[in-house]
């Protein structure tokens, strides 16, 4: 009976143990789930371009903002950042150093950031490639079909914040629906994202 008791000790120190080393595995991540309306778009049906507002995002607030001082900006399916230079008049002002790229694989596989592989926004196109996935560059792709727009499995936005931080990025849906029927007038831009944001500047999540 004693050794029964105490194979029962060890094994609740062994579960307890391991139970808060998973716990601050968790905790490290520090995942944060967001909500974001970027619907406000209108698509011309000529060359299928977007005009509209665009929804800046702060990491380090942690929402939206109206200030000069955002990361990434949302408008229907195109994603901007506060770096490098309007590829189109109508988006918001760039006053930061921000950067972006698409690494494959999952949230937590992403553990540090590739500084080469950071690109500011250009003068012909954002750093983030919005094709609604022909050349699977991009973070999603379209079905024709369907005329759904889904986030691609994999895509991790890996981002340089306006002041030099680093966060990454998973979108999981477009819509505020998890089922999707367009034709029945569900409109894209309902962003659910979740991210890691790292405030100390370390490369490292």
């Amino acid at each position: 009976m004693k050794y029964i008791f105490l194979f029962f000790i060890l094994n609740l120190f062994i579960f307890t143990s391991c139970e808060e080393i998973l716990n601050e595995d968790v905790m490290s991540e520090n995942v944060l789930f967001v909500e974001l309306n970027a619907s406000q778009y209108i698509v011309n049906p000529l060359d299928s371009s977007l005009t509209g507002k665009y929804e800046r995002f702060s990491f380090s607030e942690g929402d939206t903002v109206n200030h000069d001082d955002w990361d990434v900006a949302f408008r229907g399916s195109t994603i901007i950042v506060n770096g490098g230079v309007n590829s189109s008049a109508d988006q918001p002002n760039r006053s930061g150093s921000a950067a972006v790229y698409i690494a494959n694989g999952i949230m937590s596989d992403i553990k540090i950031v590739d500084v080469n592989k950071l690109i500011e926004d250009g003068a012909t196109r954002p750093a983030i490639i919005d094709d609604l996935g022909i050349s699977g560059q991009g973070w999603a792709s379209y079905n024709q079909e369907s005329h759904v727009l889904s986030p691609i499995a994999g895509k991790i936005l890996v981002f340089r914040t306006h002041d030099n931080k680093y966060a990454k990025m998973e979108i999981l849906y477009y819509y505020d629906s998890e089922d999707p029927q367009p034709s029945q007038g569900d409109f894209g831009g309902f962003y659910t994202f979740n991210y890691v944001y790292q405030s100390n500047g370390t490369i490292n999540f």
